[in-house]
């Protein structure tokens, strides 16, 4: 048997390889449906804080939780429902338009959910 054609396809592997890591670095933090991996823009009548993002570098929050983020005259809301509770930088949740330096929301479990 040929050694060639092995070592043929083995180049073509690892050269595609740079290509496919550089795609799933690009991808979106969403799951397969499209809905973020942090939660959902949600009803400003439906939050139960409003935050001003030039007066604070981090927050607390229950999974569930509805905020309002005010940076000037801007504003968004945003429910928390976050896989794992892991820790949400604001800027990957904001609006484009939304000018907000490094602000990081804490999730914790809400009092429904196990431990």
């Amino acid at each position: 048997m040929s050694i060639a054609k092995p070592l043929a396809l083995s180049v073509l592997l690892i050269a595609a390889l740079p290509g496919a890591s550089a795609a799933l670095a690009a991808k979106p933090e969403t799951f397969a449906n499209g809905r973020s991996w942090y939660g959902v823009s949600n009803d400003p009548a439906l939050a139960t804080r409003v935050v001003d993002v030039k007066s604070t570098q981090a927050i607390n929050v229950n999974c569930g939780d509805t905020v309002t983020f005010r940076s000037g005259d801007k504003r968004f809301t945003w429910r928390f429902d976050v896989a794992n509770h892991r820790a949400v930088d604001l800027r990957k949740i904001a609006p484009k338009d939304f000018a907000v330096d490094k602000l990081t929301v804490y999730i914790s479990p809400n009092e429904y959910e196990r431990d």
